[in-house]
C-alpha cells in the first residue's frame, strides 16, 4: 500500500478543512487563536493551585500507580521547549541530581511498597543525555524500590545520541533495565528548520538512531513530529512524514507547535522573524497526517498519537486519559506534576530549590490541589474526550448524575458548533473539528471558581517571560486574549 501524494492529500486537506468555520467558532470561543492554544496537561492547571501538604499525597494512594522520572538536563535549549532543564551541566551536578532522585524515592517506600506498577516513563529535558555510567546509576537507584518486570516503561530518546561513542552502550542499559518503549523527539526532517529549532541533531542522526534501534532489537518506537513549525511549508510537512512512514516507523505523536511566552520561539513569532503557518494552514496539515496515516492502516491512540499495530499506542497513554482518576501518577524529579490521593500537584521546578529540599529531607512539592466532586467530574470529561470518549451510563453511575444534565448548557453549545457527537452507544466524543479544537473544548469546562484562582494568580506575575508559574502551567486558562496583547507581554 502506497502513500498518497502529495497533491492528494493536500486537495483532501484543503476540502475538509472548510468544514471547519473558524468565524463561527471564534464568535462562540470555541477555537483559540495560535498564539494562544494550548492543551490541558493538568487539572486544575498550576496557576489555580496553592500550596499543599505533602501527607495529603498520601493519604489514598490506588493500588496500582505510574511512575515519572524527569532528567532536566540537555545539550541545547530547543527554541519551543518549556520543561524544566539544565543545559551542559557538570558531571558532578549530574550526580548531585541522581542522589537527590534516590532521596526523594525514599520519601514514598512505605506509601508505595506492593503497589503495582502499570508504567514508568522518563522524560525530560534528555533522558539520553545520561552518560553509561549515569543510566546504570540511575536504574540501580530505581531497581532498589520498584519492579518494572511487568511494566510498560518508556524512554524519551534525542537522535544527536548516535553522536556519542558510547550509543549503543547506552541503548543496551536502557534494553536491559527494563525499557520496553522507547519515544524519538524528531519533530521535522527539514534540516532548515532543524537549525531554526536549535535541535542539535540533522537528518542523519535521525536515520541512524532508528537503524541503531532496528539492529539493536528495540522493537516498540514511537516519534514525535510537529507541524506548525517556522518556516515550514505544507510541502515540507509531507515529506518529513513521509520520510519517516519509508524508516518503517509504525507510531507517532503528531502535535501542533504550542507557545509560550517563556520560550524563544513565541518572541520569534510576536517579532516575525520567521513565517508561521495561521490556524487555516494548520488545519490543513491535521488532516494531510490524518488522510495519510488512515489511508496507510494507522488509528488514533489519544487524539494526537497513532500507531497502525493491534495494540494500543501506549499503556501510558490510555491510563493517562481513561483511566478516570483510578490511577495515581507519581513524579519524581524537578518539575514533575502528579496525581495522588485526589491530588493534583507540581515537583519543584527550580533546580537549586528542588536539591536543597530534598537534601534537607523533605519531599519537594512545589503546588497543589485537592480535588472536589466536581473537579473530578471534569478532569474526566476533559481527559477522556481526547482519547476513547466518555461512556454516559459510566459516567453517571460512577459521579451520581447524569452528563447531560450536569454539563447540559457546555453539551448544547458543544453538539450545536459540530465539535462533539453522542453514539448509539452512548458515548461523548470529539469530532473532527472537535479535536483541532480539544483546547478551547477543555477550556470550556473549567469551573468559575479555577479560572477565579487562575485569574488572580495570573494577575500577580510581574515578568511572563521567566516566572516559574507561567513558564509550567500547561493549559489554555489565562492565556493572551489579542495579538497586540501577545506581542506586548512577549518584547
Amino acid at each position: 500500500m502506497h502513500a498518497p501524494s502529495y497533491s492528494e492529500a493536500l486537495e483532501l486537506a484543503i476540502d475538509r478543512s472548510y468544514d471547519i468555520n473558524l468565524d463561527m467558532l471564534r464568535s462562540q470561543n470555541l477555537h483559540l487563536d495560535t498564539h494562544n492554544d494550548y492543551l490541558v496537561g493538568t487539572y486544575p492547571p498550576l496557576k489555580a493551585m496553592s500550596n499543599l501538604s505533602s501527607e495529603q499525597l498520601l493519604a489514598q494512594i490506588a493500588s496500582s500507580i505510574d511512575l515519572y522520572f524527569h532528567i532536566p538536563f540537555c545539550n541545547q535549549h530547543c527554541t519551543f521547549c518549556h520543561f524544566a532543564k539544565e543545559i551542559n551541566p557538570s558531571s558532578e551536578r549530574v550526580e548531585r541530581y541522581l542522589s537527590a532522585l534516590d532521596k526523594e524515592m525514599s520519601w514514598s517506600d512505605a506509601a508505595l511498597a506492593g503497589k503495582a506498577i502499570e508504567t514508568a516513563f522518563f522524560g525530560g529535558g534528555t533522558p539520553s543525555f545520561l552518560t553509561n555510567h549515569q543510566l546504570k546509576t540511575l536504574f540501580g537507584i530505581i531497581d532498589k524500590r520498584f519492579d518494572l518486570s511487568k511494566s510498560e516503561v518508556s524512554f524519551e530518546l534525542h537522535p544527536s545520541l548516535v553522536k556519542h561513542d558510547d550509543a549503543a552502550d547506552r541503548v543496551s542499559t536502557l534494553l536491559s533495565g527494563g525499557v520496553n518503549r522507547l519515544v524519538l523527539g524528531v519533530q521535522t526532517l527539514d534540516r532548515n528548520i532543524l537549525r531554526i529549532l536549535n535541535r542539535g541533531h540533522g537528518v542523519d542522526e535521525v536515520v541512524r538512531t532508528v537503524k541503531l534501534l532496528n539492529d539493536m532489537g528495540a522493537e516498540n518506537l514511537s516519534l514525535d513530529l510537529m507541524y506548525g513549525l517556522p518556516e515550514q511549508t505544507l510541502r515540507s510537512w509531507y515529506d518529513s512524514l513521509i520520510g519517516l512512514l519509508d524508516m518503517g516507523i509504525e507510531k507517532f505523536n503528531i502535535f501542533p507547535l504550542m507557545f509560550k511566552s517563556t520560550d524563544p520561539i513565541a518572541r520569534q513569532l510576536a517579532r516575525g522573524r520567521y513565517q508561521f503557518a495561521g490556524a487555516k494552514e494548520r488545519i490543513v496539515m491535521h488532516f494531510m497526517a490524518e488522510h495519510i496515516l488512515t489511508s496507510l492502516g494507522y488509528r488514533h491512540g489519544p487524539i494526537f498519537y497513532w500507531t497502525k499495530r493491534p495494540q494500543p499506542h501506549s499503556v501510558q497513554q490510555r491510563r493517562k486519559y481513561d483511566s478516570w482518576n483510578d490511577n495515581n501518577l507519581v513524579p519524581f524529579g524537578l518539575g514533575g506534576f502528579g496525581y495522588m490521593s485526589q491530588c493534583q500537584f507540581y515537583n519543584e521546578a527550580d533546580l537549586d530549590r528542588y536539591l536543597s529540599r530534598v537534601e534537607a529531607g523533605e519531599k519537594p512539592v512545589w503546588k497543589g490541589a485537592v480535588l472536589s466532586h466536581d473537579d473530578l467530574m471534569r478532569r474526566t470529561l476533559m481527559f477522556a474526550l481526547r482519547s476513547s470518549g466518555v461512556s454516559l451510563s459510566r459516567f453517571e453511575g460512577q459521579f451520581g448524575v447524569s452528563i447531560e444534565k450536569y454539563f447540559g448548557r457546555e453539551l448544547e453549545l458543544l453538539s450545536k458548533a459540530g465539535l462533539v457527537r453522542i453514539s448509539n452507544d452512548g458515548v461523548l466524543s470529539l469530532t473532527a473539528a472537535g479535536i483541532i479544537n480539544s483546547g478551547a473544548i477543555s477550556l470550556l469546562f473549567f469551573s468559575d471558581n479555577v479560572l477565579e484562582r487562575v485569574a488572580y494568580n495570573d494577575s500577580r506575575i510581574t515578568d511572563k517571560r521567566t516566572d516559574l508559574l507561567e513558564k509550567h502551567d500547561y493549559s489554555p486558562a489565562a492565556r493572551y486574549g489579542s495579538s497586540a496583547e501577545m506581542q506586548a507581554v512577549f518584547r
